[in-house]
């Protein structure tokens, strides 16, 4: 027997309806009801060792260098409360992850050598811009924080000048990114359309399932990240 025409269109209706009211909802909404996927959790392992240095700090004691930029006002203890030491556990490669400040980190000066690159929100904006200018193993951003216009970007306050904004906003800049390129990016995040528009244009990998700009989806995403940069040392 087939499904009556009736129930068909009630349960067509109903998806329209749900899909309306998904559209709707603030991303608190979303959250609220359990719209924007689980939050990650740090693994119960012991943390790899952390050395701090005048720049920031070592996680991990070998292998292959990865710079870590953190994401706006962050820090290395910024890095430390989001898990990062122990999801390092068992990786292959040693993390430099660098203090910066408020300037979207077009002033960096790596202060080692490295082959790799992983950064969150402003750190995923810095590996990125980097990345236009070098050539890496692997390069993961996670939630980059990416600005079309310099609308956009003059709203947050952390360019001096547009001509500094053009000079390194990666999504000006795709043609140089050669690198391989993972990106993560959650639907609920407001940088959710300009990366996807960037990992179109440099044919990243990564993911864009529901998710916010925040550390449960963060945590979520952070083991592969790693795992596709560990894939590529």
């Amino acid at each position: 027997m087939g499904i009556p025409r009736r129930t068909v269109l009630l349960a067509g209706a109903g998806l329209v309806g749900a899909a309306a009211t998904y559209g709707a909802l603030t991303p608190r909404g979303r959250r609220l009801l359990g719209w924007t996927g689980p939050d990650g959790v740090v693994p119960a392992v012991l943390p790899v060792a952390v050395e701090l240095t005048p720049w920031g700090a070592w996680m991990g004691s070998s292998g292959p260098t990865v710079l870590v930029l953190h994401g706006r006002g962050g820090s290395v203890g910024w890095w430390r409360d989001l898990g990062l030491p122990q999801f390092l556990n068992g990786a292959k490669f040693r993390c430099a992850v660098v203090n910066g400040g408020e300037d979207y980190w077009v002033s960096l000066v790596p202060p080692v050598p490295f082959d790799a690159a992983l950064g969150v929100s402003m750190g995923g904006f810095g590996v990125l811009d980097i990345a236009s200018r070098q050539s890496l193993k692997a390069v993961a951003a996670i939630s980059p924080a990416l600005f079309p216009t310099w609308e956009d970007a003059e709203r947050i306050n952390g360019f001096a000048s547009r001509e500094v904004w053009e000079q390194h906003e990666p999504l000006r800049h795709t043609a140089g990114i050669r690198s391989p390129v993972g990106i993560w990016c959650g639907q609920e995040d407001p940088f959710h359309d300009p990366a996807q528009e960037l990992a179109r244009a440099v044919g990243a990998q990564g993911s864009f399932e529901h998710g916010e700009h925040n550390d449960g989806y963060w945590r979520r995403v952070l083991p592969e990240a790693l795992g596709f940069i560990g894939s590529r040392l």
